[in-house]
């Protein structure tokens, strides 16, 4: 299995160790160093469309590090490193840009987690997640610092999308729409989430944005 560990306070890279024949997909662009025995190629996920629009197909790239040696990779961004662990059939729910690396044995899509309409706009929006399901390793890193929540059933908290770092499928989420007059500018508005246990959220102070690469 490989080894997955971080290293750095402020601005830490992640280190993999690899042994031969052992392969894992990190966020394209992001090698820092890696030993000349190790094998760089890219590889391209394609699922459905979780939001049900055109395009139907969606893709995304990620770079495979295949052993042996060692390589480290960073995003540069201020926040922790965070390794995780999952069994057989298991799945987690992460902001798909903060996931830094993944084993290959795991596979990857996006799930929209829920959909929302802006006032004055018929443009449906989609809050999106990308989903590991095991079993293997994966690393993600958070923007700032990071709160956990582990919520008993009925709870709830309320933070913005693109704070929303990681929690357990199948909870409960809403999303709503706040702002205009009189407390706000006329135009002004902004989406918030409702999320219920039970269950445990992940909550970071930074705001990530991202966008799926691409669809055909």
């Amino acid at each position: 299995m490989p080894k997955f560990d971080h290293v750095g306070d402020v601005s830490p890279s992640l280190l993999l160790e690899l042994a031969p024949r052992e392969r894992v997909l990190v966020r394209v662009d992001s090698v820092r160093y890696r030993d000349p025995t190790i094998a760089v190629d890219r590889v391209k996920y394609t699922y459905p469309n979780p939001s049900g629009r055109i395009p139907r197909t969606l893709w995304h790239y990620f770079e495979s590090l295949d052993g042996p040696g060692t390589a480290t990779v960073s995003t540069g961004i201020v926040g922790e490193v965070r390794l995780g662990q999952l069994g057989p059939g298991q799945s987690v729910l992460l902001h798909g840009a903060a996931l830094l690396a993944h084993e290959a044995t795991m596979s990857f899509d996006l799930v929209a987690l829920a959909s929302y309409s802006m006032p004055r706009s018929l443009i449906a929006h989609y809050l999106m997640a990308a989903r590991l399901t095991g079993p293997g390793s994966f690393a993600y890193q958070t923007h700032g610092n990071a709160l956990t929540f582990a919520l008993k059933p009925g709870e709830t908290i309320r933070t913005d999308p693109a704070s929303l770092l990681s929690l357990t499928p199948g909870m409960p989420l809403r999303v709503s729409v706040f702002g205009g007059s009189p407390h706000f500018p006329p135009l002004h508005y902004f989406p918030l989430v409702d999320v219920t246990g039970p269950g445990t959220v992940l909550v970071h102070s930074g705001r990530l944005l991202y966008a799926p690469g691409g669809g055909e």
